[in-house]
C-alpha cells in the first residue's frame, strides 16, 4: 500500500511541475506583453494597442483556466496535493511564478499610470477642440455685415 501511495504522490508531483512549468513560461510570456503595452503606451504607438488589449484579454482568460486546472487538481485528493506540492522542485517553481506574478502586478501599475495620464491629455486635447469648435461656429454664425473703412460704407 504504501508504494502505491508514493507512486500516487509521485505521479502528481510530476503532473503539478508540468502545470507548473507551462504556468511560469506563461507568466513570462505575459510580462514581455505588459512590456510591450507600456513602451506602446509611453511612446504614443498606437497602431499595435488594440491587438495588445485583445491578447491581454485573452491572458486574463488563461489565468482563470489555470487557476480552474490547479484547483481541481487539488479539490479532487487534498492530502495527496498537500504531499506532493512540498516537493521543493514544485516549491522552488511556485516560488518563481510568485516572483513573476509581483512583477507583473508593477508593471500593471505603471501601465495602468501611463493609461491615465494619457487618457486624461486626450480628454483635455478634446476639450481645447470642442472650445475651438464653439468659436468656429460662433464666428461662422455671424451675419455678414458691411464693414466701415475711413467712415465710408
Amino acid at each position: 500500500m504504501k508504494k502505491n501511495s508514493n507512486n500516487a504522490i509521485t505521479q502528481l508531483e510530476q503532473k503539478l511541475l508540468k502545470i507548473l512549468k507551462e504556468e511560469y513560461s506563461f507568466y513570462q510570456s505575459l510580462y514581455i506583453l505588459l512590456d510591450k503595452q507600456r513602451d506602446i503606451i509611453k511612446y504614443d504607438r498606437d497602431d499595435n494597442l488594440l491587438d495588445l488589449y485583445a491578447e491581454i484579454e485573452r491572458c486574463q482568460r488563461r489565468i482563470q483556466e489555470s487557476e480552474t486546472k490547479v484547483t481541481s487538481i487539488r479539490e479532487s485528493d487534498p492530502r495527496l496535493f498537500r504531499l506532493a506540492s512540498i516537493y521543493p522542485e514544485i516549491r522552488k517553481t511556485v516560488n518563481s511564478i510568485i516572483t513573476l506574478v509581483k512583477k507583473n502586478l508593477a508593471l500593471i501599475e505603471d501601465n495602468k499610470e501611463y493609461a491615465t495620464n494619457r487618457h486624461d491629455r486626450i480628454k483635455s486635447e478634446m476639450n481645447d477642440l470642442r472650445s475651438s469648435g464653439k468659436i468656429l461656429q460662433y464666428i461662422a454664425d455671424m451675419d455678414p455685415s458691411p464693414q466701415f473703412v475711413n467712415g465710408k460704407r
